[in-house]
């Protein structure tokens, strides 16, 4: 499964930051193709957030409270045509990392 690395500081609530390298994966997304206007389908998208790599492959609890953004991405819009030939884990990737890019310009990368 692809995850999203976050190559610079996260800030949580708590007043502490993670150290570059986080990561962030996919939970679930969700695609109102009913509601598509003007050739782009609203959507949203749930991420877990983990301090490193290593975090997640050992089953760390995932961190609930980044102060930088939101782990829950509302208000995304997804192409139709990126929706008609992109799977699924291409397409959830690409808009959580368009996200994630505009918080942290060029500190975000695809692993």
């Amino acid at each position: 499964m692809k995850k999203i690395k976050i190559n610079t500081a996260v800030n949580l609530t708590s007043g502490i930051s993670l150290p570059s390298g986080s990561i962030v994966v996919i939970a679930e997304g969700y695609a109102d193709v009913k509601s598509e206007k003007e050739g782009e389908i609203p959507a949203q998208v749930a991420t877990l957030l983990y301090a490193s790599e290593t975090a997640y492959e050992n089953g760390a609890t995932a961190i609930t409270d980044p102060s930088d953004f939101s782990p829950v991405f509302s208000n995304l819009q997804l192409s139709v045509v990126d929706y008609q030939t992109k799977s699924a884990e291409s397409l959830l990737i690409d808009a959580v990392f368009n996200s994630l890019n505009e918080v942290y310009p060029g500190q975000v990368e695809v692993l």
